[in-house]
């Protein structure tokens, strides 16, 4: 389950990569037409689908998923409501991996760069200390912890598109070089 599955492309991977059956949830009646047109058109419709919902409020049964996923879309809710969610879905020994942005807490509160990305996108980018959290709350055990943003830096230092500014592109290069910010894989498993 691909919770905030935006048009697609992580479930399509997840199916091609691993054979897997993927529903995805999205806000946006748009995102899951392209979702699912593509889909169609490469030929994984039977296993991939893509449907209008908030992923705060699942359509799915206690323990149906094995595995659920978010892929930057978690820093757009209240954490303790989303890891209750997906601990719901999952079966036990079920795993959860989120692919995020948080903010580093060595560093006491989020700096100055952080308040500006989240001003930009409208968004609440977290700490890793409130993922660990939340998810120690909802019975989700961290198995890994990845740190990606030595690997992210290079992309966000090119990345050049009309919405954003030049200046928000250097505040999120300088985030990341100083610190502040950091990009993460982190993957849980249901108890």
């Amino acid at each position: 389950m691909d919770a905030g599955c935006g048009r697609g492309g992580s479930m399509m991977m997840a199916h091609q990569r691993f054979g897997s059956r993927v529903e995805g949830l999205t806000l946006s009646a748009k995102q899951a037409d392209f979702a699912n047109r593509r889909a169609e058109e490469t030929g994984i419709a039977a296993h991939v689908h893509a449907r209008v919902c908030n992923m705060l409020d699942m359509p799915f049964e206690t323990g149906q998923a094995a595995g659920s996923w978010n892929n930057e879309s978690s820093m757009y809710v209240d954490l303790d409501d989303l890891m209750s969610e997906h601990s719901r879905i999952l079966e036990v020994g079920g795993r959860y991996v989120t692919i995020t942005g948080c903010w580093n807490p060595a560093y006491g509160q989020p700096s100055k760069w952080v308040s500006q990305i989240n001003a930009h996108f409208e968004c609440n980018i977290h700490s890793r200390r409130e993922y660990l959290r939340a998810m120690a709350d909802n019975r989700l055990v961290p198995r890994a912890i990845v740190d990606l943003t030595a690997a992210t830096l290079p992309y966000w230092e090119l990345r050049a598109t009309p919405h954003w500014s030049p200046a928000l592109k250097k505040r999120s290069s300088s985030s990341y070089k100083d610190g502040s910010f950091q990009y993460v894989l982190i993957a849980a498993d249901r108890v």
